[in-house]
């Protein structure tokens, strides 16, 4: 079982992410992750730093660890020939070590730059193409071209290919999106939070021909259970409510996750403050199948937390 750590990105400035991301890879876990947001899911005290300026600063100011983008729709704020030039562009620069994440966008991250916000059918098979046209820079020898519902465009050349071979790992909450990843991309990565998430989506995955890793992602952190609970009930408790995947405002969404009881809080995120409490969900995910347990790390002492995983749990694993 391999097991990294999501930075996130939303509680601090980018030199602080640095710092800890260097601190991940001191203490062995398998990869680094960022997200990709352009606002957080909440307001006071939130931060954005831009995934694509920070992830190569982190390569280069770590020395071997993966870092992986959390995830990124490759449309709506870029375009498909973009993201394939840059990752690319950063493979040739740190081989390997990359990590692309994709899914279908987020209401709240995306409305800027559209002007009514897609079906997810309609998103969906935008992804489909955009994974399309990136797999074609990457390895297309000659100029191309192409000609799709949503992406049209005349001959291009792909003069950055990257030097080793990429895989895209898909998001996915649900049978659809599953259905997706296992027909276009190459590895799953889904939510500890989804109702039913083994049969609905991880057997979903499995049964329509994936045969990739298998990743799953929780909200959580390590410390004092009230100071934790508190912390996810002014930021990430707003994803329990299906309503606040159609809002647009950080303010709206934070009013939304202070509603979230403790009960709520504690069933649906990891509330650890011992090295045994990761270690058991790191074994419900491995029962469920899962090759690759991610945290997305809202600790207050992330320093400490890294410190004691080096020597309390990631021997275990």
């Amino acid at each position: 079982m391999d097991f990294s750590i999501d930075l996130g990105g939303m509680y601090e400035g980018p030199r602080y992410y640095i710092d800890r991301a260097q601190e991940v890879e001191a203490a062995g876990f398998d990869a680094v992750w960022f997200g990709d947001h352009i606002q957080p899911w909440f307001h006071e005290g939130g931060r954005a730093p831009f995934a694509w300026s920070w992830i190569p600063a982190a390569l280069e100011q770590t020395d071997a660890i993966p870092i992986g983008v959390w995830v990124t729709p490759p449309m709506y704020r870029y375009h498909p020939l973009v993201l394939a030039n840059a990752i690319a562009t950063i493979d040739q620069l740190q081989p390997g070590r990359f990590l692309t994440g994709v899914g279908t966008g987020e209401h709240m991250n995306e409305h800027p730059f559209v002007e009514e916000w897609p079906s997810w059918s309609e998103r969906a098979r935008g992804l489909v193409e955009s994974i399309d046209i990136m797999r074609t820079y990457w390895e297309s020898d000659e100029f191309f071209s192409y000609d799709g519902q949503q992406y049209s465009f005349d001959p291009v050349y792909a003069y950055e290919q990257p030097v080793t071979e990429q895989q895209i790992i898909c998001s996915a909450t649900g049978p659809d999106s599953a259905r997706l990843a296992a027909r276009h991309a190459d590895h799953l990565v889904t939510l500890d939070v989804v109702p039913d998430v083994k049969e609905r989506v991880i057997d979903v995955y499995h049964d329509h021909g994936g045969d990739g890793d298998v990743y799953m992602q929780t909200v959580g952190g390590y410390g004092d259970a009230d100071a934790l609970i508190d912390r996810i009930r002014h930021s990430f408790a707003s994803t329990l409510k299906p309503e606040s995947f159609d809002e647009l405002d950080p303010r709206e969404l934070q009013r939304t996750a202070e509603t979230a009881t403790d009960a709520e809080i504690t069933d649906a995120f990891l509330i650890a403050e011992t090295p045994d409490d990761v270690l058991a969900w790191i074994d419900e995910q491995e029962e469920r199948g899962v090759d690759h347990a991610v945290i997305t790390d809202v600790s207050y002492e992330q320093s400490a937390f890294y410190a004691e995983a080096a020597t309390e749990i990631l021997p275990s694993l």
